[in-house]
């Protein structure tokens, strides 16, 4: 099994995290030079975006079908609650990290200079972020992991998209967004060598990153 992963993306970030949680030792590749959008990757996938999962020459993209996937092709340890409830409540914090928190950030991390911040779009985005961020706050159970006691694919999704919270809100005078069930979850998770090794991966590549485009 190869993963076609980018450690700075929260899409394949979150496939990897999973990877991670259940063990699987999969080989993880980078994009072909060039990115995403060559002739190249899009052979693989021609949606062209990252991250694509290859089992052997079975090309699968989309991140949430990825997770879904491997949790259907190697089912222990589940990363899907047994009760329909609380695996309802796994697919909604999964959708906010996914789609509410996000997709305000995206747009948070082109305003980052200063010199060329449209003020307009940075309050827009910061409403629809600490928005976002409050429906999280109820729905979450507040303990080490954001569903019950275990780790679920909510926490694939969580994670990296409140390490970006962390990472871009100073940027823009922002540190208390989050709430007190959201701040306790997100400092007591990184005690899973997973979380762990996560942050450590995004926070060396987002550092690279900001050093290429300073």
């Amino acid at each position: 099994m190869k993963l076609y992963n980018s450690n700075l993306s929260p899409y394949a970030t979150r496939v990897r995290m999973q990877l991670y949680l259940k063990g699987i030792n999969a080989e993880l590749v980078a994009v072909p030079a060039g990115g995403s959008h060559t002739p190249e990757y899009a052979k693989i996938n021609p949606l062209e975006k990252i991250p694509t999962l290859d089992d052997n020459g079975f090309y699968l993209p989309e991140s949430s079908a990825i997770g879904e996937y491997i949790e259907d092709t190697h089912p222990t340890p589940s990363l899907r609650p047994t009760d329909a409830k609380e695996r309802a409540k796994m697919r909604v914090v999964f959708n906010i990290a996914d789609q509410y928190i996000l997709t305000p950030l995206f747009e948070l991390f082109e305003q980052t200079n200063p010199k060329t911040r449209d003020a307009k779009i940075v309050d827009e985005q910061i409403t629809a972020l600490a928005k976002a961020l409050s429906g999280l706050e109820h729905f979450i159970s507040g303990n080490k992991y954001a569903i019950g006691q275990t780790a679920t694919l909510a926490d694939c999704a969580l994670v990296p998209s409140l390490f970006f919270v962390n990472a871009i809100g100073p940027a823009f005078g922002q540190t208390t967004l989050m709430g007190s069930k959201t701040k306790a979850y997100w400092a007591a998770i990184q005690a899973d060598p997973a979380v762990t090794k996560i942050v450590t991966e995004m926070g060396t590549a987002l550092a690279e990153y900001m050093k290429q485009n300073a």
